[in-house]
């Protein structure tokens, strides 16, 4: 889990174009703290600091604690944008991305 928690502040603090030390002040993490999250280097960390890493970097503190497989920064763009629309409209965006990725 936390080998999933360092790629994804990496790759989301990377998208959004920001610095370690950015990130650090907009989250109040210490710098040294982030680097060693990211290099995975760390054995634990308090839910406290987990989430204010998550809302800096415009995630969901659940967002770290998804799937393996679900965990990579697109991805879970495309399962929080899925989740903003309504029932119907969900269904048929999913739908249409369905096709696109089957053919």
């Amino acid at each position: 889990m936390l080998e999933t928690i360092s790629q994804l502040v990496h790759e989301k603090r990377k998208s959004l174009g920001l610095t370690i030390e950015q990130l650090a002040q907009r989250s109040g993490v210490s710098v040294s703290l982030i680097s060693r999250i990211e290099r995975g280097d760390l054995k634990n960390i308090s839910i406290n600091k987990l989430n204010d890493l998550a809302q800096s970097l415009e995630l969901r503190l659940g967002d770290f604690f998804v799937d393996d497989r679900l965990s990579g920064v697109k991805t879970l763009a495309l399962v929080k944008y899925l989740e903003s629309l309504p029932q119907r409209r969900r269904e048929t965006v999913a739908g249409a991305v369905l096709k696109l990725v089957k053919h």
